[in-house]
């Protein structure tokens, strides 16, 4: 997957690596995606002047936070269906950290596929999640370009 994109018009770069990025988490199953390695890998091609890094940061970071958006609603929609016991540990720790917790599983892979539907189930309030998931994914997104981008102006 990550060849394929490397080779594609600048345009579709930016779509391809927003639907990944959005997929991870609006869907369960994007949690086996490889996100981080598609940041680097659109990082990489910004340093190769392949495609405009602040475009790039714009798109993907508002993919993010869609994708987040989507899982929260589900988690809020749902919620009540997919409780269990470890459910409600996860749940617990929620209310105990809140937003720290949201903001630090944008940085960890799996957590950042569950934790919006986790927070939507616990009735994090919207606009407190929002600012953080917002927050969370620039900085994800815009570390990730640059670190990709810095490999890139190596090698070009």
């Amino acid at each position: 997957m990550i060849d394929a994109i490397a080779t594609l018009p600048p345009a579709l770069v930016y779509l391809v690596a927003a639907a990944v990025i959005a997929a991870e988490t609006a869907l369960l199953p994007g949690i086996v995606l490889p996100t981080l390695s598609t940041l680097l890998l659109v990082g990489f091609l910004a340093g190769q002047g392949t495609v405009n890094l602040w475009l790039a940061m714009a798109v993907v970071a508002a993919a993010a936070v869609f994708g987040d958006q989507l899982a929260y609603l589900e988690g809020r929609r749902l919620g009540r269906r997919i409780r269990s016991a470890r459910w409600r540990r996860v749940e617990s720790r929620i209310a105990r950290y809140g937003v720290v917790a949201v903001f630090a599983a944008r940085f960890l892979a799996g957590a950042r596929t569950l934790m919006p539907r986790v927070a939507g189930a616990a009735a994090v309030p919207y606009p407190r999640f929002l600012v953080v998931s917002m927050t969370a994914a620039v900085v994800w997104v815009v570390a990730a370009l640059l670190v990709g981008k810095a490999g890139g102006s190596l090698i070009g």
